[in-house]
């Protein structure tokens, strides 16, 4: 009998992956992690260096416009993200950072969820997004298919194209990395369900 590579055979899969941080949590309590995504060369190839992959580059607004990227993704047990927050932090003190290519990112991301979550025989147990505490200024309290681009995809799916797909507030809280024996106070928007 093979031995199986994480304790509870949960998959994962983390889109701008970075070096893995999210991802570490997450193989720490046995999650076996399958996918990671990130635009950056650099990032991907840290990210493969500490996980023992071989992935490749990816952007994420590949999945803005192509469903058939979605489809091409594994069916995971969990999906996370961290979004880059540089649209949204508090600490871009000139107010020039590109708010609408922020909020692109973040939907490209909402959007797989909404597929991977719906789509039949869906696996999806579980997602959560990470940002700064100032991205949930931007964001809706809810994204309908139609929000997401997926209007079509949801009637071929016999969803009303109107339906709530992702609902964002009443799933996310605030955390301070302070209350968790870090040395530096940095909060975060945890987003899930």
């Amino acid at each position: 009998m093979a031995k199986n590579k994480s304790k509870n055979n949960l998959t994962v899969i983390d889109f701008f992956c970075g070096a893995g941080g999210f991802s570490e949590g997450f193989r720490q309590q046995g999650y076996e992690i399958i996918l990671g995504v990130d635009f950056w060369q650099p990032a991907i190839s840290t990210y493969n260096h500490n996980f023992n992959k071989e992935f490749q580059t990816k952007n994420v607004l590949d999945f803005y416009d192509s469903i058939e990227e979605i489809e091409k993704l594994p069916n995971s047990d969990v999906i996370i993200g961290s979004p880059p927050c540089v649209s949204f932090s508090s600490s871009n003190k000139s107010g020039k950072a590109d708010k609408e290519y922020g909020l692109k990112l973040t939907e490209s991301f909402l959007r797989i969820i909404a597929v991977k979550k719906h789509q039949p025989k869906s696996k999806l147990k579980a997602w959560f997004m990470e940002n700064v505490e100032n991205s949930k200024k931007y964001l809706k309290e809810y994204y309908t298919f139609s929000d997401l681009n997926l209007a079509s995809w949801a009637r071929n799916m016999k969803i009303n194209p109107n339906q709530i797909a992702i609902q964002i507030e009443g799933n996310n809280h605030v955390i301070n990395s302070a209350n968790y024996g870090s040395f530096q106070s940095r909060k975060r928007l945890i987003t899930g369900k």
